[in-house]
């Protein structure tokens, strides 16, 4: 069993047709999906085979009420969720470019803060009896000190974003495995990437205690680092309809493979291959990320 505590939300992600113009109305493509790091983790985990629960917070409102549906049709467990009476249900907008990278978005987390130390507290037992508990850095950061103290399962953690990101300071002695892209990296650890180099960045995580560290790149690929070494490796070719996601598939399919005693490398290939499918909007169960690591691509 595979714990995820972080958000579950609603995505709204609109895809521009051509180059976006601010201040217009951009014509393009609008969807409404389930998302949010913590949530999103969990399906790639149960796409990968892994029964999973999630802990994160949901209002009782309609979108609520569809997260819990979603969350039934693919089997990931939140009976250990937070339901808040009158609170509102996250979500998530974004407007991609027509290359389907993010451009700009806007998270309404708040009903986050309601996964507090006493809550969580009460949800312990499920943790400890985990093969890996995953963090995600939309809860508060006496949350994820709370959990860095008391959790006894491996930990693996995703820092959202850079606002967020300095909320897992606290807690990287106890991390098994991180995902930060290089601006995270910069605020986790007071580095400047133009003058110390990307892999400065991952030595400095290490040297904080994390074990594994898979300092994301963007469509450069990834840089990987443990204590017997690191690389960069390039992405996967293959088209690109959204990059929403990409970087839950990584981690998620990453930490599974870790799980299943591969080395770094190996967990950053698995990573890698799963975002490719997750850009090309294509399921990513373990067969998939095989072919694609076997193959060097989409085909």
């Amino acid at each position: 069993m595979i714990t995820v505590v972080g958000g579950a939300n609603i995505d709204v992600i609109g895809t521009a047709d051509e180059t976006l113009r601010e201040r217009d109305s951009n014509p393009g493509r609008v969807i409404v999906a389930p998302g949010g790091v913590g949530r999103n983790m969990a399906e790639r985990f149960v796409a990968l085979g892994h029964d999973v629960r999630l802990i994160a917070a949901l209002g009782d409102d309609a979108h609520g009420r569809l997260l819990q549906d979603d969350c039934a049709r693919l089997n990931i467990d939140l009976r250990h969720a937070r339901f808040v009476p009158g609170g509102r249900t996250p979500a998530y907008l974004c407007i991609n470019g027509p290359d389907g990278d993010l451009r700009l978005a806007v998270n309404d987390m708040a009903i986050c803060a309601a996964l507090t130390p006493e809550f969580l507290g009460a949800q312990l037992r499920a943790m400890n009896d985990s093969a890996l508990c995953v963090l995600d850095a939309n809860i508060s950061a006496e949350a994820l000190v709370f959990l860095a103290e008391h959790v006894r399962a491996p930990l693996a953690a995703d820092p959202v974003s850079v606002a967020k990101a300095g909320r897992l300071a606290p807690a990287l002695h106890k991390l098994s495995l991180i995902k930060p892209n290089v601006p995270e990296a910069e605020r986790l650890t007071g580095l400047s990437a133009q003058r110390a180099g990307e892999p400065a960045l991952a030595k400095a995580l290490l040297g904080m205690g994390v074990a594994r560290v898979f300092l994301s790149l963007g469509a450069r690929g990834v840089y990987y680092l443990d204590e017997y070494g690191g690389d960069a490796l390039p992405c996967y070719p293959g088209p690109v309809v959204d990059t929403t996601g990409c970087g839950d598939a990584f981690l998620a399919a990453a930490a599974s493979a870790m799980l299943h005693g591969a080395d770094t490398r190996t967990c950053a290939k698995h990573g890698l291959a799963a975002a490719a499918l997750n850009a090309a909007k294509r399921p990513a169960d373990l067969h998939a990320i095989t072919k694609i690591i076997d193959d060097g691509g989409i085909t």
